[in-house]
């Protein structure tokens, strides 16, 4: 299940989706890493997190848990902006699919537009959207070991090998680990789709975007008063000359 949907971790979503304190969050994140660690000597932790600062926090809380400093190794995926866009687009239209939803019922529920949704359109939204808000884009965490994975194909695993220092094996080539993982991936998927992820996630960017749709108004009250009393203060300077 997604986390919106999970009792005791939807008090957390909502506090980073609405009130912006993504603490508990990346604090439990850290905590489940180091559970892991507890049966396993190597653990790996990914998740999309765009600031140094959260990130940050991540380590410290794991360094802080008993990990040693010196045992974590940062890896940050980089990619072609239009090569994740499309890979989004057909992810997308497989979660539609498994909820039962068309593409366009599906990315009406955070995005707006006029029409079917279409490949092009998702994508061409989608590099609009990153260009009109850069400061939301990923920052390069300094000691992360870039590795671009544009290519979609074997070089992902070439390059993420060489940034850990791994040989893999000869009897695992790129076809048969995509035979594999791709199931447990759209298996994964369909589970969250199917409990409703959807209308929770649906949800919460209506709560958002009327959160900031009153905070708007609140400002433009905020400067109209301000305004006014501009005007009276001068109106009493005039008066008084």
């Amino acid at each position: 299940k997604h986390m919106c949907l999970v009792p005791e971790y939807k008090e957390m979503a909502e506090k980073m989706f609405l009130e912006g304190d993504w603490a508990p969050h990346f604090t439990e994140l850290a905590r489940l890493t180091l559970e892991g660690a507890k049966d396993n000597d190597k653990v790996v932790l990914s998740h999309a997190t765009d600031r140094n600062e959260i990130r940050d926090h991540v380590i410290k809380k794991i360094i802080e848990g008993g990990a040693s400093e010196d045992k974590i190794t940062i890896i940050q995926l980089t990619i072609d902006p239009k090569v994740k866009a499309r890979g989004l687009y057909h992810r997308t239209a497989r979660m539609a699919e498994q909820s039962g939803m068309t593409m366009t019922e599906c990315c009406k529920a955070f995005m707006e537009f006029e029409g079917e949704m279409t490949e092009e359109k998702y994508i061409n939204m989608t590099l609009e959207a990153e260009a009109a808000q850069p400061e939301d884009g990923f920052e390069v965490h300094p000691k992360a070991i870039l590795v671009d994975i544009s290519g979609r194909d074997v070089t992902h695993f070439d390059n993420v090998d060489k940034a850990l220092g791994l040989t893999r094996s000869t009897e695992l080539p790129y076809e048969s680990i995509c035979a594999k993982v791709k199931p447990i991936d759209e298996a994964r998927d369909k589970i969250v789709m199917e409990s409703g992820f959807l209308l929770a996630f649906a949800d919460f960017t209506a709560r958002r975007k009327a959160q900031t749709n009153s905070l708007a108004i609140e400002e433009e009250c905020e400067d109209e008063k301000k305004v006014e009393e501009m005007k009276k203060r001068r109106s009493t300077i005039v008066h008084c000359e």
